[in-house]
């Protein structure tokens, strides 16, 4: 092997071997946080479990759930991603495969990261070195370990998007773009709005072709919606933004410290490359100042309302770096050294409390605890209408009736848009699996049997019919 060979192979090699490593700890992670009924969010895992196990079985796009209308169009969220997921989840139709697909997702980026690093600064190592950095930035990290959302594919989309834009190459651009509109509504402004900021500034070269195309995808998925979707909204909405509610004096602190952390690591030289920082500074930025977001926590249930900003400022991160290596062509291993230990500098305290953490997990996965709830899940058979709590849902997903026993005998406000029969009641389900305190064991009549307990829980099972019958599962009205 030659030495202009090495200097090929090696730093492909490098990457590949981060991104396995960085991958394969996240997914194990994920799946001991699985194992040991300690998610973050099992609810909203359990929702999008429901929907791909439906459409798995050539059944409707849908999951009531979170008490939302139903349907694929008629969802209040559009996923067209979904189509993408459809394949790989029918392999292996389980709540583990959406983990381990939001972790790949995420750390996918570091691809088109590396491409925009060598780009940017003319040397395979610093474009190595930069997708190694944002595998190692713990922002990442944690969009990676959290619950799976389809909005985690914002991020290569848009890494995908600012490679395009920056290399003057149209296939990258155009991919990311679509991708971004297949992800979520959000892309209907925000695929406009970075074609916008590539009308006024010069991301290496002006771009304003590759400007108005995005300008025009990002126009055409907009007025698709419009035209088709009768009920979406935005969550980060541009025309009607949350009334401001000042966070208090250290909670703002906490923000800033969070933020401070997020770009002084390897990615410092951002304000070296406005364009990605402009984009970020648009509608997304009020996230930064809602306070009914809690932006200053690294992990948690919220993490994935940040995937759009993540490559955004890794991508200027990078493509700072990779200037000064070209601008100082000496400074190219400092450069590459800062890249690859930059970002494991920031965050120490939270690194070392996620590994506490998952520590915490692992021993409870062969906890007594752990063991009789595994017991009780697995005595509940496929085709039972269940009812159960935040703790075990995801694990009970994958069914044709699933509620939350929150969401039951909830006599007052009914969901907006909701056309089924409310309050929703114990008639619809056949088993109810819940701590034996619970609030709805108040409810469980002679119609009901308690079957099996442990780990403080209770499985009950219907004995009699509720007048009737059973109603017929909630699917999309025609």
């Amino acid at each position: 092997m030659t030495w202009a060979s090495r200097d090929r192979l090696l730093p492909g090699g490098l990457l590949a071997l981060a991104f396995a490593g960085v991958c394969a700890g996240v997914c194990r992670r994920q799946l001991d946080a699985m194992a040991a009924h300690n998610l973050q969010w099992a609810q909203d895992l359990a929702f999008f479990n429901q929907i791909l196990w439906s459409a798995s079985r050539g059944g409707s796009w849908t999951s009531p759930l979170l008490l939302e209308p139903t349907g694929f169009l008629e969802m209040v969220h559009l996923h067209p991603v979904f189509a993408l997921i459809l394949p790989v989840y029918a392999l292996w139709p389980r709540p583990e495969t959406l983990l381990v697909i939001n972790a790949v997702v995420v750390l996918s980026a570091a691809l088109p990261l590396a491409l925009l690093g060598r780009e940017a600064s003319g040397s395979r190592w610093v474009g190595a070195a930069a997708g190694v950095a944002f595998l190692l930035w713990f922002p990442t990290e944690s969009a990676a370990g959290a619950d799976f959302r389809p909005m985690v594919f914002f991020v290569p989309a848009m890494a995908w998007l600012l490679y395009g834009a920056f290399a003057g190459r149209w296939a990258p651009l155009l991919a990311g773009a679509a991708l971004a509109c297949a992800t979520r509504e959000e892309a209907g402004y925000l695929v406009p709005a970075f074609g916008g900021v590539l009308l006024v500034l010069p991301f290496r070269a002006w771009r304003w072709r590759q400007g108005l195309a995005l300008i025009a995808m990002g126009g055409a998925w907009f007025l698709f919606l419009l035209l088709f979707k009768e009920n979406f909204f935005f969550h980060f909405d541009p025309l009607n933004p949350p009334i401001y509610d000042p966070p208090s004096p250290e909670l703002r602190a906490a923000r800033l410290g969070w933020l401070a952390k997020a770009m002084l690591g390897a990615f410092a030289a951002a304000p070296l490359a406005p364009a990605p920082l402009a984009m970020s500074a648009g509608p997304l930025g009020w996230l930064m100042t809602d306070a009914q977001r809690e932006w200053h926590l690294a992990t948690g249930p919220y993490v994935h309302l940040r995937s759009p900003l993540l490559p955004l400022w890794a991508g200027a991160g990078v493509v700072g770096a990779g200037l000064i290596a070209r601008l100082r062509p000496r400074l190219t291993p400092a450069v590459v050294i800062w890249l690859l230990v930059g970002n494991l500098l920031p965050f120490y305290g939270e690194r070392r409390a996620l590994a506490e953490h998952h520590a915490e997990t692992r021993a409870l996965r062969g906890s007594p605890e752990v063991v009789a709830l595994n017991g009780l899940v697995d005595a509940v058979g496929p085709d039972a209408r269940v009812a159960t709590d935040y703790r075990l849902i995801a694990a009970l997903s994958g069914r044709a009736v699933l509620w939350n026993v929150r969401h039951l005998y909830l006599e007052d406000g009914e969901p907006p848009w909701w056309t089924v029969e409310w309050p929703l009641t114990l008639d619809r389900v056949d088993t109810v699996l819940v701590p034996l305190d619970d609030p709805i064991t108040d409810r469980l009549d002679d119609a009901w049997r308690l079957d099996r307990q442990g780990a403080g829980y209770g499985l009950w099972r219907r004995v009699s019919p509720p007048p009737g019958g059973l109603p017929a599962p909630i699917v999309p009205i025609p």
